[in-house]
């Protein structure tokens, strides 16, 4: 069986991390390393001021490890230290809402676990589950009595991250970044989609010298067909492959000639 890492950047007690750990395991050999606790706008960051402690821990039948770090520590540390051989791949997720679009894509923790992975050479996929104001009132996303919220999601997941390996993945791409919709099913459509530029807007509330975080959930409107969020806008999966070059190419002869002249 081939050797996977899975990882989130919610915890390994999130109802998302269990359903998707059981589907994988049916067809891979899965080492699973998570935060200990909620560690999500974490992005790609690294611990490096203070000693992080790795624990086994039970999830159900299985054995994992929990990690008091971020989800980039968790690939690190997974793959250099936990795992019996360099994995072929790694995936993250799955997410408590979505990540599609530049801003979250690159605050998120999910994909930065991915990233971190790509950065190392390991191609990888970051999952995450649409969800809405009125999904949060209704489900605890703790409570192993919900774990059914995300079954065909952790399925619709298993089987993307089982085309993606047997495909070969171009040397492009290094993330593939998967966005669910909450209804969606095996038989819902997909779509290959471009990263949607778009803004938070403001994510702080102020009070006094003290700013709180009150990010909204995301809009999906109006934004370009062929993109993340407008795939889900219309209740279809979306399938982003990203690349880590991050060089503008276009610009790279203009700005030299533009140095040279005014230098």
């Amino acid at each position: 069986m081939i050797d996977i890492l899975l990882t989130n950047d919610d915890g390994y007690q999130a109802i998302g991390f269990y359903p998707l750990l059981k589907e994988l395991s049916k067809k891979f050999n899965v080492t699973a390393v998570a935060p200990d606790s909620k560690k999500s706008w974490q992005g790609k960051s690294i611990t490096c001021y203070h000693e992080l402690e790795v624990k086994k821990v039970k999830l159900e039948e299985f054995e994992i490890f929990a990690v008091n770090g971020t989800p980039a520590d968790c690939v690190q540390i997974g793959i250099y230290d936990l795992c019996l051989k360099r994995p072929k791949f790694v995936v993250s997720g799955i997410n408590i809402g979505l990540n599609a679009g530049h801003g979250r894509l690159f605050s998120s923790g999910t994909a930065g676990a991915g990233i971190e992975a790509a950065i190392d050479g390991v191609k990888a996929l970051a999952a995450s589950l649409h969800l809405t104001h009125d999904h949060d009132d209704k489900i605890d996303f703790f409570n192993r009595d919900f774990y059914y919220v995300y079954e065909n999601a952790a399925k619709i997941t298993a089987k993307l991250v089982e085309v993606a390996i047997n495909m070969q993945l171009n040397d492009d791409v290094d993330l593939i970044s998967v966005n669910v919709p909450f209804e969606a099913t095996l038989e819902t459509g997909f779509e290959v989609t471009s990263v949607a530029r778009d803004k938070y807007g403001k994510l702080f509330q102020r009070n006094g010298n003290f700013f709180k975080h009150v990010g909204d959930v995301p809009n999906t409107k109006n934004f370009p067909e062929g993109t993340d969020l407008n795939a889900l806008d219309k209740g279809i999966i979306s399938v982003t492959p990203i690349s880590l070059d991050l060089t503008s190419e276009k610009s790279k002869s203009d700005l030299r000639k533009a140095i040279e002249k005014e230098w």
